[in-house]
């Protein structure tokens, strides 16, 4: 694989960069990732995108992981030795979403094949798209992906496609070459289950017919031993998000970003009927997760120096200067290409396809 580094305020540099990856012959698709704070031109990318005949997909997210570093204001290109199949998601319901996932992914689908997901983290109803491509293409393939945006959660164009830096859609890629995936997050249970009663989306209204402004931050309080701070949310709930109960007994973690006229909102939806628990972890617990997130996917495949990284940008700015130990657990020879996400997208071959938020994820090419 070839990868090279960006870290300029000059846009025309990263559309150079790009045009130098394509004409190497070797180099079959790209990836690429842009942190949110790196200055582009979206227009002049997006036109430069649709004149390639070689396939680039990725994202513009609120962080970029170069060689076990954060970074937000650089953009990354791996140049990928395998061909690449891909379709945009631009409605986000059964009718659009069948046809594409059953007719423009078939003939690219095979054993060993990885699927990559990106998807704009601000759409909702986005389980639509990971129940049909699961429900058709199953656990033979290995899903691997994250949401797009940055850390404003402002509508922008932010899924890099051939066909422009998109707003509102998603993209799923399919290459000829297993990636093997270790997923972990270092959350633990505090609360007794509570029945999600009332919900829209991703706004929960009441838990167990209680408001949940009246349950979850009594709960937190608890904890904490710490008034609930309603003015300074996210540094108050960081520690603290909710988990969701699967029939495995792990759990799917969601991430509160705001309170608003009572309702608890998650970056991710959340099904009415669900059982969840209020999750605390500590940043020893969460780079363990780490660690264990990484001996998944070695143990799954071939150890490779080349490493995927998906991580969640809560997790970074939980941990601040902490993270790089969190890093170093993912990625010990420090030479990994990634980024830190707006939920993370993940499927290890013998769980169910989903969207997680506050996880950590390690992807490893054999």
């Amino acid at each position: 694989m070839i990868k090279q580094i960006v870290k300029t305020s000059d846009t025309n540099s990263l559309q150079s960069a790009l045009d130098q990856m394509v004409v190497q012959e070797e180099v079959k698709s790209v990836i690429l990732y842009i942190g949110e704070n790196f200055p582009f031109d979206t227009d002049a990318l997006s036109y430069q995108l649709k004149s390639l005949s070689t396939t680039v997909i990725g994202g513009v997210f609120p962080e970029v992981i170069i060689d076990g570093q954060r970074s937000n204001d650089s953009a990354i290109l791996l140049g990928l030795p395998y061909p690449m199949s891909y379709i945009v998601i631009d409605e986000f319901d059964e009718r659009n979403i069948l046809p594409k996932v059953t007719e423009g992914l078939k003939d690219h689908f095979e054993e060993n094949c990885t699927f990559f997901v990106f998807i704009d983290a601000l759409i909702r109803n986005k389980t639509i798209l990971f129940d049909t491509l699961y429900n058709y293409y199953g656990s033979i393939p290995n899903y691997l992906g994250g949401g797009a945006g940055t850390l404003k959660f402002e509508p922008t164009p932010c899924v890099v496609t051939n066909e422009g830096i998109l707003e509102g859609a998603a993209l799923v890629a399919s290459i000829p070459q297993k990636v093997t995936i270790g997923v972990a997050h270092g959350w633990s249970p505090i609360s007794q289950p509570l029945k999600v009663t009332e919900v829209s989306n991703n706004e929960i209204i009441s838990l167990d017919w209680k408001p949940v402004m009246d349950v979850y931050p009594s709960i937190v309080e608890e904890h904490s031993k710490e008034k609930f701070d309603y003015e300074d949310f996210y540094n108050c709930v960081k520690s603290y998000p909710i988990g969701i109960k699967k029939l495995n007994d792990n759990m799917t973690v969601r991430d509160p970003f705001k309170t608003e006229n009572g309702r608890l909102f998650l970056l991710d939806d959340i099904e009415e009927g669900s059982y969840v628990q209020v999750l605390y972890g500590n940043i020893n617990t969460l780079i363990e997760a780490a660690r264990t997130a990484r001996l998944q996917a070695e143990e799954k495949g071939k150890v490779s120096d080349n490493t995927f990284i998906i991580d969640c940008i809560s997790r970074g700015l939980f941990m601040e200067e902490d993270f790089k130990n969190e890093l170093k657990e993912l990625d010990p020879l420090s030479n990994s290409f990634g980024a830190l996400t707006l939920g993370e997208i993940a499927n290890n071959g013998d769980e169910y396809l989903d969207v997680y938020n506050k996880t950590a994820v390690v992807g490893i090419f054999e």
